[in-house]
């Protein structure tokens, strides 16, 4: 028992190792592992702030979603009113509320909508688009980052493992897009941890630029961060009641 259990640890120590490997080469790997270093040896972390410009550049329409040997159907659906709630089985609305941090309906009430590419009634990716003037967030710390008019926050994305690899992230990121443009919307900001290569490398591949960036201890505490004075943002820590 003792063998079998110790040659599992070793197998399942081996395929942790390959995997760190396949990030090391990936596009942006180095880079996001010298930032890992940074964090592990002098306690800070950084987060890049990204954009995309709706109202000076096109939206880049993302790939189709690769065939993995499967016919896929997804659809594109956004809940931004009470009612949007009603036109969609209870299950899917708890699949949601699970990766939305707060839930979808209080999410709703809250002035931000959510997101998702569906598969049947199982979520394969979703996303949050708050479209309050500020923007509270709880990573890396508690923020708030304050927008110029005209601009909405993305975030909470969240792909099932089972769909990553297959370009559905960036699908929604584009039809996320699209649609937040037609309301009227001229420009999405998000933050990004400078370790996530993998979404690093979607936002660009979806014509997404780093406009700034955050520098957090890892205990908590908000240290530095840039943005352009012209863009109009101002991050600052929040208030704690």
């Amino acid at each position: 028992m003792h063998f079998t259990e110790n040659m599992a640890d070793k197998l399942e120590g081996m395929s942790s190792w390959q995997e760190k490997l396949a990030h090391l080469k990936s596009k942006g790997g180095f880079k996001a592992a010298a930032f890992w270093a940074v964090k592990k040896l002098f306690r800070m972390e950084v987060h890049f702030l990204y954009s995309i410009d709706l109202a000076q550049q096109q939206v880049l329409r993302p790939k189709p979603v690769r065939d993995t040997g499967e016919r896929h159907a997804f659809h594109f659906i956004g809940l931004t009113t009470a009612q949007d709630l009603a036109l969609y089985p209870h299950a899917l609305i708890e699949q949601l509320d699970s990766q939305s941090g707060q839930g979808v309906a209080r999410l709703i009430s809250s002035d931000t909508g959510v997101y998702a590419l569906i598969e049947g009634t199982s979520v394969v990716s979703q996303v949050n688009i708050n479209r309050s003037a500020v923007v509270h967030v709880d990573s890396p710390t508690e923020l708030d980052i304050r927008l110029a008019p005209g601009n909405v926050f993305l975030g909470y994305l969240f792909t099932y493992p089972q769909y990553r690899g297959m370009g559905t992230a960036a699908s929604l990121i584009g039809k996320v897009s699209q649609d937040i443009q037609k309301r009227g919307y001229s420009r999405i900001l998000t933050h990004i941890r400078s370790t996530n290569a993998a979404s690093l490398n979607t936002f660009r591949k979806c014509g997404w630029f780093r406009v700034g960036w955050i520098l957090t201890s890892t205990s908590g505490r908000l240290l530095l961060t840039r943005c352009p004075h012209k863009s109009g943002i101002s991050i600052t820590a929040a208030r704690r009641l």
